[in-house]
């Protein structure tokens, strides 16, 4: 918490899978600090920038927005922290705010800066929503008028792309390039500079927090681009001392946001000086379990405070219990309360929890973990349940040539043939296999490559090689390097639910 609060700490993007704590980090901080404003992505009327006929035409074409989108996110931050700062929730507030500027900054780059946020001060104590849509509404509006003769850009964004021929395409990119090129980058850069002058109590710091940005808050297309935008932003921000823009966000995704917008010259080494990556070691996890029985039984048992080891058996199958159950977790604090609310749940009021209670509680609580990864990772693979039943009763162990192209091509068009609530990219590339626009093989791979990054199981890349977790914050692997004999282990946590022999 203390790396979050120092403003002087370039780490401020909290990197984690769901349930390692980053949500509850963002919580402590909004609740600790005077003064922070809190920024839910849904609240951000970004909605309308994807159902934006025209945005979406430009993209579709091959108009680069990334400008844009870093001015959309450096003008909505500029103005939280100036509202937070000066307490703008009106109009008297506002003009409070412009004449204390305007009396204190009187240099020409200053006054620029005074004049783009005059130009934008009606909208300053209205939702961030209200702010998004004047941006975007003033791009449509300036795209429409580059071509107010000639070419008719909302007649052919209706139409879509396929019915723009490839002259008129290039003149198209060309010309609403130049426009979204000419956004008020500049001016943008001289508030950042202002704000380090307003802000010039060291003793005050103001935060900007986002979250959520893990969830389907708006379409993909621009989700991706939307998130390497604020990415920027962040590091832009850095130039504000007294200022600091804190967000939460999967590894995963910045890995992908990465993947799907790299462009030439692109170095990512550059951004991991952000990163604040969160993990939990044993010795934590059991402070963690520790409170949590205290917080149960001492009252009820005993006035001296407890540990695991006084009401867990010494061993489960031969291993001491602690261990058996950390097994059993992505090594989160949410799988181990959980697990261990499974087993109070058996022990029905007893004061000792038996071995045979511990293993009657692993399968309802898999059963449980299973049906939450499926949620946790429903907005990217929706349909991730019905290809966990290629795992289900097989060994603990097994080499990934042992689901054969000719076993895996029958599973895919059992999949294809089926109803399914939404087609996502999983259910697509099953249907591509079973009608011979895919290949079994590169799908397997691809399959295998998601159950790993949801943590379902472990790959084993090479015979000297240790299993390999997505949990680890290793890199992600690629399919280059899955090979026939690429070892698969599934995750302990689901043997019971998916009927693992061994």
């Amino acid at each position: 918490m203390n790396i979050l609060r120092d403003c002087s700490d370039p780490r401020s993007i909290i990197v984690g899978r769901t349930g390692v704590g980053k949500t509850a980090l963002i919580k402590q901080l909004n609740n600790g600090e005077e003064h922070v404003a809190e920024i839910s992505p849904d609240d951000l009327a970004l909605t309308y920038i994807s159902n934006s006929t025209i945005l979406k035409f430009l993209i579709n074409i091959g108009v680069n927005l990334d400008i844009f989108f870093k001015l959309l996110w450096k003008h909505v931050l500029a103005v939280e922290i100036i509202k937070l700062r000066f307490k703008i929730c009106d109009e008297n507030g506002k003009n409070i705010f412009f004449q204390f500027i305007e009396d204190k900054f009187k240099e020409d780059k200053e006054k620029q800066a005074i004049d783009y946020l005059k130009k934008w001060g009606d909208k300053f104590w209205e939702e961030t929503e209200s702010r998004v849509r004047e941006v975007t509404t003033k791009l449509e509006q300036e795209i429409t008028g580059e071509f107010s003769s000639g070419i008719q850009i909302a007649n052919l964004a209706l139409k879509g792309v396929s019915s723009v021929e490839e002259e008129q395409k290039k003149e198209i990119i060309n010309r609403a390039q130049q426009v979204v090129n000419k956004v008020q980058i500049r001016q943008l850069s001289q508030i950042l500079e202002l704000l380090d002058k307003i802000l010039d109590d060291p003793q005050k710091k103001y935060f900007v927090t986002i979250d959520r940005l893990d969830e389907k808050w708006v379409d993909d297309r621009f989700r991706y681009r939307l998130v390497r935008a604020l990415i920027e932003t962040l590091r832009d921000f850095r130039k504000v001392r007294n200022a600091k823009i804190i967000i939460a966000i999967r590894l995963d995704l910045i890995e992908r946001v990465f993947r799907l917008t790299r462009d030439v010259g692109f170095q990512e080494e550059k951004y991991e000086s952000l990163y604040l990556q969160i993990g939990w070691d044993k010795k934590q996890l059991c402070k963690v379990l520790d409170a949590r029985i205290n917080s149960l039984i001492k009252h009820q048992y005993t006035k001296k405070s407890i540990s695991h080891e006084y009401i867990l058996p010494k061993k489960i199958k031969n291993r001491r219990s602690i261990d058996y159950i950390f097994d059993r977790t992505m090594m989160r604090p949410r799988d181990v309360i959980l697990f261990f609310n499974a087993c109070i749940n058996e022990a029905d009021g007893k004061p000792n929890i038996t071995e045979t209670m511990v293993l009657r509680a692993e399968g309802e609580y898999g059963r449980g973990r299973l049906k939450s990864l499926f949620d946790e990772w429903g907005a990217d693979y929706a349909n991730l349940k019905l290809f966990v039943e290629l795992l289900k009763s097989r060994p603990r162990k097994f080499l990934y040539k042992e689901v054969s192209l000719n076993y895996f091509a029958d599973f895919c068009l059992d999949i294809a043939v089926q109803t399914v609530a939404e087609k996502d990219s999983l259910y697509r590339d099953a249907f591509d296999v079973a009608d011979d626009k895919l290949s079994a093989g590169d799908f397997k791979k691809k399959l295998f490559l998601i159950f790993h990054l949801v943590g379902l199981v472990y790959l084993k890349i090479e015979a000297f090689d240790k299993l390999i977790s997505s949990l680890s914050g290793r890199r992600s692997i690629s399919s280059a390097e899955i090979t026939d004999d690429t070892e698969v282990s599934i995750h302990p946590m689901f043997w019971r639910v998916l009927g693992i022999k061994g």
